[in-house]
């Protein structure tokens, strides 16, 4: 199929809603097993809904405001999706669930080598990646105004310190 065919068919009606309810539906999903990892000690809540965020970004965006906003959670979405940041305790938290959950996996259920292999190969992938993304330094609590639009999300200004020594 040549490009412009292909760009035609793309930009069908209808085609864009299919996927903009695909995108809700999958987001309504993702901020389900967050809110579930509220209530469960051992499943993650701010993954999830950095992935809700992520897709509500694509289908809903008056949605993501809340996930922003969340006192608890918020800071993190944010830097994740503003500037690709985990904070250490998170990489730490996620390098060791995926090596305790491939340990168990592997204990539990002894699956023939080749399909260990390939699941260790995959979540060491995923551990290296998280394991390089940038952390950032600790940033005072304050609000900020939330926009639809992520490229205008900025960290506050801060003022110059004084010598108050004077």
């Amino acid at each position: 199929m040549e490009p412009s065919a292909q760009r035609a068919q793309l930009d069908a009606p209808g085609v864009d809603q299919r996927r903009h309810h695909l995108y809700n539906i999958l987001a309504w999903m993702c901020f389900g097993l967050g809110f579930v990892g509220i209530l469960l000690p051992l499943m993650p809540t701010t993954v999830f809904w950095i992935c809700a965020a992520w897709l509500w970004l694509r289908s809903r965006p008056h949605r993501v405001k809340f996930l922003v906003g969340h006192p608890r959670f918020g800071e993190s979405i944010r830097g994740f999706l503003e500037r690709g940041e985990i904070c250490r305790t998170g990489k730490k938290a996620a390098v060791l669930g995926m090596t305790g959950s491939l340990a168990l996996w592997l204990l539990l259920f002894t699956p023939d080598w080749r399909l260990g292999l390939l699941v260790g190969a995959i979540l060491t992938a995923v551990a290296a990646w998280i394991s390089t993304r940038p952390e950032g330094r600790p940033q005072p609590k304050t609000s900020v105004a939330v926009t639809l639009n992520p490229g205008s999300w900025a960290a506050p200004a801060s003022k110059p310190a004084t010598d108050r020594s004077r």
